[in-house]
């Protein structure tokens, strides 16, 4: 039985669970929950589960866990990611392509839940899934786009009324007073390094370091 369990463990599928939000106070189980569940029913080894905290605005060269999931691919540890959505994945329709593209080139296939589709099928380019990932991914950018517009129009009208928008006058004096207490982390960002890198140098969390980061973008 246990030699069973092993060979099943060996010769199945491995792959990735890639979830992300976009807000701090939003959760990702609902995600990793169905993901899971898929996973389970496809048979597939999950050997890690990617959860990103990060806005769909930043760019996917400075996104750890895109990163993560693009080492794993290149060392040839996975063969499948599964997302719930293809804008999961990148900000623009171009990074999104790319990212595709790139695990295309490592012969792992992307699964997108809200679709049910794959990259790839028997190692070979699914071009169905091709076509709806440009179509879709170029829609997420149209709808980030639209939200755009009605903030900064939301904004405009606001400045029209007399309302004050931007940080506090002494907001920058806080900044620098909470940097003072991080040194060794202000050091380390400065110095280039990673925000896990950092938090493991200064022995400190990674969300203290998250922080710190901010505070010294904003003092700048």
């Amino acid at each position: 039985m246990v030699i069973l369990i092993l060979l099943e463990y060996f010769y199945c599928m491995k792959g990735v669970i890639f979830v992300r939000v976009s807000k701090k106070e939003q959760d990702f189980e609902r995600q990793l929950q169905d993901l899971r569940t898929i996973a389970k029913s496809m048979k597939i080894n999950i050997i890690k589960e990617i959860t990103e905290k990060i806005g769909g605005s930043t760019s996917n060269k400075k996104r750890e866990g895109i990163q993560e999931l693009l080492f794993l691919a290149q060392t040839g540890q996975i063969e499948k990611v599964l997302v719930q959505e293809v804008s999961r994945l990148g900000r623009s329709t171009v990074e999104v392509l790319k990212i595709v593209e790139e695990l295309t080139k490592y012969e792992v296939s992307i699964y997108v839940q809200n679709f049910g589709i794959e990259t790839l099928k028997d190692g070979k380019k699914n071009p169905v899934a091709q076509f709806l990932f440009t179509i879709l991914a170029e829609f997420s950018r149209l709808e980030k786009e639209t939200l755009r517009e009605r903030i900064l129009s939301g904004l405009a009208e606001a400045r029209r009324k007399g309302v004050k928008i931007g940080r506090p006058k002494d907001s920058r004096k806080v900044d620098i007073d909470y940097l003072k207490g991080y040194p060794k982390v202000v050091k380390c960002l400065k110095g280039g390094f990673s925000l896990r890198q950092t938090a493991k140098l200064s022995e400190v969390s990674v969300n203290t370091v998250r922080r710190v980061k901010l505070a010294l973008e904003n003092k700048i």
